[in-house]
């Protein structure tokens, strides 16, 4: 028996993957137990303008992206799959609060993507060797340069304007705001995660600067701990504000996870990969920051999942999704519209509709902040 929350997450062959473990005679049976068969019979490929991953311009690409034959495949998939959605279950959740913020790329990350952009025209054109440069050392530039300029180059000036910041300020509010119900932030981030400090290296350690208390200047080293130093500086305690990656066993995770649901620590930050499933702390969860975008829906489903689910005692779930305009984050944006736009239509086809091809209301709101993140 298989159990999962995310049958299919990212592409369609991930469905076929499932019948090929849990009815491949019915796939025999049928003659599709090959992957050729199977798409050819229930998908059909379009080709269309797309941003190129430099975020920049546009460019001609085939991909799935209308379905047919839908009664037929998910009369077989639910011979050996009992699919059960939010929307079905209709479970007491939060209501949700969405809030896309858009930043402008300073002239430097606009000058950046530019030569990204160049960079990538080159090795479309072919002769550069894939070990001097390659499309997946741009896309991992580009979302740095998205996230924080100064991940490319630490000696570039902190913007006030970026999404860190942006970020900064909503955490702080938010936190000042729900001090006496000591409501919890949740700040979902894959890039920059923290660096390992020595045992008498603390970033952390307040000066004080023309009668104003600030943390000592020290090199950038990593959003995360920007972050927190800039939230301490704004006046939130040290011991209110932890990073995921600090419990590094089952037994202190728990711990940690205690604190959040009490209330003692009321800004958690960390990645998906260790944020995301199992972390049940949304007992007093106000607000979810998604500071950069993961590389599939699931990933992003999940992250909200933390905040939007039984047990939390707020009515009302604020979700913050941040994007820099003009970046990597249009690119990525896209990508995750088009995994969702499929999931969304297979695993919620209730009506024996024979093909389709549009968006739902989730992968509307991925499209909209790809337009926002390509707004000039």
């Amino acid at each position: 028996m298989f159990a999962t929350g995310t049958p299919v997450s990212n592409s369609m062959s991930e469905l076929y993957t499932m019948q090929r473990y849990l009815q491949y005679n019915t796939l025999v049976k049928n003659h599709l137990q090959h992957f050729d068969s199977w798409a050819s019979t229930f998908g059909e490929t379009v080709t269309a303008m797309t941003l190129a991953p430099e975020g920049d311009k546009f460019q001609i690409k085939t991909r799935f992206a209308k379905f047919h034959n839908i009664p037929e495949l998910m009369t077989m998939f639910r011979e050996v799959a009992d699919i059960q959605t939010a929307e079905t279950l209709k479970l007491p959740t939060p209501k949700v609060e969405k809030h896309n913020v858009a930043v402008d790329a300073t002239q430097i990350q606009k000058d950046m993507v530019a030569d990204l952009g160049e960079r990538a025209e080159r090795i479309r054109g072919g002769g550069v060797p894939v070990w001097e440069d390659n499309m997946l050392a741009i896309t991992n530039e580009g979302r740095k340069l998205a996230l924080d300029q100064r991940l490319i180059n630490s000696q570039l000036p902190d913007d006030e304007n970026s999404k860190v910041n942006a970020c900064v300020k909503n955490v702080y509010e938010i936190w000042e705001k729900t001090k006496d119900q000591k409501s919890t932030q949740l700040v979902f981030c894959d890039l920059s995660t923290p660096k390992s400090l020595g045992a008498d290296d603390n970033p952390y350690e307040m000066e004080l600067v023309n009668g104003i208390w600030k943390c000592k200047e020290r090199e950038f080293t990593d959003v995360y701990t920007d972050m927190k130093r800039k939230l301490i500086e704004k006046g939130i305690p040290e011991n209110e504000i932890a990073f995921i990656h600090e419990a590094t066993s089952e037994a202190k995770k728990e711990e940690l996870f205690d604190k959040v649901r009490s209330g003692e620590i009321r800004v958690l930050m960390g990645s998906t990969f260790k944020m995301g499933a199992g972390t049940n702390v949304q007992d007093r969860i106000i607000a979810l920051h998604n500071l950069d975008c993961p590389w599939t829906s699931a990933n992003l489903i999940q992250r909200i999942g933390r905040a939007v689910r039984q047990g939390n005692m707020n009515e009302l779930v604020h979700i913050y999704n941040y994007v820099t305009q003009g970046t990597f984050d249009a690119y990525m944006y896209q990508l995750i519209e088009q995994k969702q736009t499929f999931t969304s239509q297979i695993m919620t086809s209730k009506t024996p509709i024979r093909s389709m091809e549009d968006i739902d209301e989730r992968a509307l709101e991925y499209a909209e902040i790809m337009a926002l993140a390509t707004r000039k």
